[in-house]
C-alpha cells in the first residue's frame, strides 16, 4: 500500500447511535475488520435506552471512543453534527449503526483520494440487506453516471433531478477541512434530506468520486427512523426541498435542461399522488381534499400530453431516503 509521503492518513469513522443493540455488534466488527487500520471510531450515543452502549464497551480496541449525550437530541442529524467535535482524522466518514462495511471499503476510498487529489468526497455502492442480513437488492448508479468515477456539481445535480438521490449516505467519506467548512447538516431547513444537501454543497467545492462497486451492505428495516418517517407519509418528501433550493441557487441555470426539469416535475407529481393515497388510507378526508386541490393537474396533464414517452418510466414510485 502506497500513500503520499509514505504515510497512512488517519480516518475518523463516526457512528451516531440510538438503540442499536440488534445491529451494532456487526457494524463495529465490520469496521474493526477493515484492512485499513489507521482509523479512530467515534460513537456518539443519543441516550440509548437499550444495551447498545454496554455492547460497545465489550469491544477491546483502543481506537473506539464512546461519547454519551447528556440529553436526547430529537433530530438524528443533530447527533451527526456532534461528531465533528471529536474527530482528529484527515478524512471523516459518518457510518450508520445498522450497516455492514466490507473489509476493503476504507482502503478503497483512501486509495481514491490519493489517486485524485482534487476530489473532496468519495462514495461507494452497496448491497441492500434486510433485518436478517439477507441480500434483497443492490444499489446502482443511473446509466448516464457509469463509465467515470469523478463527477462535478452540475453532473450530480442534473442526474439527481432525473433519477432521485443515489448518493449512498453511509458510504460518504469527506476531507476533514471540507466537512468543517460545510458543517452543520442543515436539518432545520431540509429535514431528513439534509445529508443530500451536504453532498451537493460539497460537490460545489470540489469534484465528487463514486466507486461503482458494492463495498458495503446497506440495511433496510421497518425500525429505521427514515422508514418510520416515510411510512404513510402525507407531506411532500424532504428531497424536493433540497432540490428546489439548489435549482434556485444554481449559478448556471442554463445547465439544467428542460428535459431534466420535466422528469423532476413528474417525480414530484408521483410523490403528490402517493401523499393523496396515504391520506385516503388514513381516512383523513380534510387532508385528502386539500391535497387534491393543491395538485397542479393542468400542468401535469400538459407535461404528459407533450411527453407521452415518459409515461412508461418508473417515476411514480416512492422516494425512500435513509
Amino acid at each position: 500500500m502506497k500513500f503520499s509521503q509514505s504515510r497512512e492518513p488517519l480516518v475518523s469513522i463516526c457512528i451516531p447511535m440510538f438503540n442499536a443493540e440488534k445491529t451494532i455488534t456487526k457494524t463495529i466488527a465490520s469496521i474493526i475488520g477493515q484492512i485499513y487500520k489507521n482509523i479512530e471510531i467515534i460513537i456518539v450515543d443519543n441516550c440509548s435506552s437499550d444495551a447498545s452502549v454496554k455492547i460497545i464497551q465489550e469491544f477491546v480496541d483502543p481506537r473506539i471512543k464512546i461519547i454519551q449525550n447528556d440529553e436526547h437530541l430529537p433530530a438524528a442529524e443533530n447527533n451527526w453534527n456532534r461528531c465533528f467535535q471529536y474527530v482528529h482524522g484527515e478524512f471523516i466518514a459518518i457510518f450508520h449503526a445498522d450497516d455492514v462495511y466490507l473489509p476493503d471499503m476504507i482502503f478503497r476510498q483512501i486509495e481514491m483520494f490519493e489517486k485524485n487529489p482534487t476530489i473532496g468526497c468519495v462514495f461507494t455502492q452497496g448491497n441492500i440487506i434486510n433485518e436478517n442480513d439477507d441480500i434483497i437488492g443492490e444499489l446502482k448508479l443511473p446509466p448516464e453516471m457509469t463509465g467515470s468515477d469523478t463527477y462535478t456539481y452540475s453532473q450530480l445535480l442534473n442526474s439527481i433531478l432525473e433519477n432521485g438521490d443515489f448518493l449512498l449516505c453511509p458510504s460518504a467519506m469527506m476531507r476533514r477541512d471540507l466537512y468543517k467548512k460545510l458543517s452543520p447538516f442543515r436539518y432545520e431547513q431540509f429535514g431528513s434530506a439534509s445529508d443530500l444537501d451536504m453532498w451537493l454543497r460539497a460537490a460545489k467545492c470540489a469534484p465528487v468520486s463514486i466507486i461503482n462497486e458494492k463495498l458495503m451492505n446497506y440495511r433496510i428495516s421497518k425500525t429505521q427512523g427514515t422508514h418510520v418517517l416515510n411510512w404513510g407519509r402525507t407531506h411532500e418528501a424532504d428531497f424536493f426541498r433540497v432540490m428546489d433550493f439548489h435549482i434556485e441557487h444554481n449559478q448556471k441555470p442554463d445547465e439544467i435542461s428542460q428535459k431534466t426539469m420535466t422528469k423532476y416535475n413528474i417525480s414530484r407529481f408521483g410523490d403528490q399522488l402517493l401523499c393523496i393515497q396515504n391520506s385516503f388510507e388514513k381516512r383523513d378526508l380534510k387532508e385528502f381534499k386539500d391535497q387534491i386541490k393543491n395538485v397542479h393537474w393542468i400542468k401535469y396533464f400538459k407535461i404528459f400530453i407533450n411527453n407521452p414517452h415518459l409515461i412508461n418510466l418508473q417515476f411514480l414510485k416512492r422516494v425512500i431516503l435513509k
